[in-house]
């Protein structure tokens, strides 16, 4: 397990979400770090962007799920997981967001490759369940966000079906 952390004004605690058995995550990160037991990883290069230097960390750890701090959104982010997605099919991205992140940046962070969110107050007794549920291939978003998916995906559905091209197949 990874995680990324770039241009965040704070770190999200993942002592809180780690099992107490030491589990080992190795933190990419462009800012400082105190955490105990996580291997930071990101060395600042003046060459080579944040994302650009992530991505090259990512794809040599090569981990199965990725926690991506995204508590201050930024477009970077979807630039990492359209990357992620075409460079690291493997890696599953879980974003950790704040409440008061907007929907439309979350269903723009899962068009480009986020598997799910969940909140940084997420207790870490389910965090397990949404680690095991990110492995199976499955997604981790909330109900009100599956309304919105629906609402686009039936809304396209009529679109295309008005054109007589109507596949249900995609």
């Amino acid at each position: 397990m990874a995680m990324v952390e770039i241009d965040q004004d704070q770190h999200v605690a993942l002592e809180k979400f780690l099992p107490q058995n030491e589990t080992h995550v190795a933190l990419i990160t462009d800012i400082q770090s105190n955490y105990k037991n996580i291997e930071r990883r990101l060395v600042s290069r003046d060459t080579v962007t944040a994302i650009d230097n992530a991505i090259a960390r990512i794809k040599r750890l090569n981990p199965r799920i990725l926690l991506v701090n995204a508590n201050k959104p930024t477009d970077e982010y979807c630039d990492l997981l359209f990357t992620l997605r075409q460079q690291c099919p493997d890696t599953q991205a879980i974003l950790i967001i704040n409440e008061a992140v907007e929907e439309n940046y979350l269903l723009k962070t899962l068009a480009s490759g986020a598997r799910g969110f969940i909140t940084d107050s997420f207790d870490s007794l389910n965090f397990s369940k949404v680690i095991r549920a990110i492995d199976r291939g499955e997604a981790w978003i909330s109900r009100q966000m599956i309304k919105k998916i629906m609402h686009y995906i039936v809304f396209a559905s009529q679109y295309d079906s008005s054109e007589g091209d109507f596949d249900s197949s995609r």
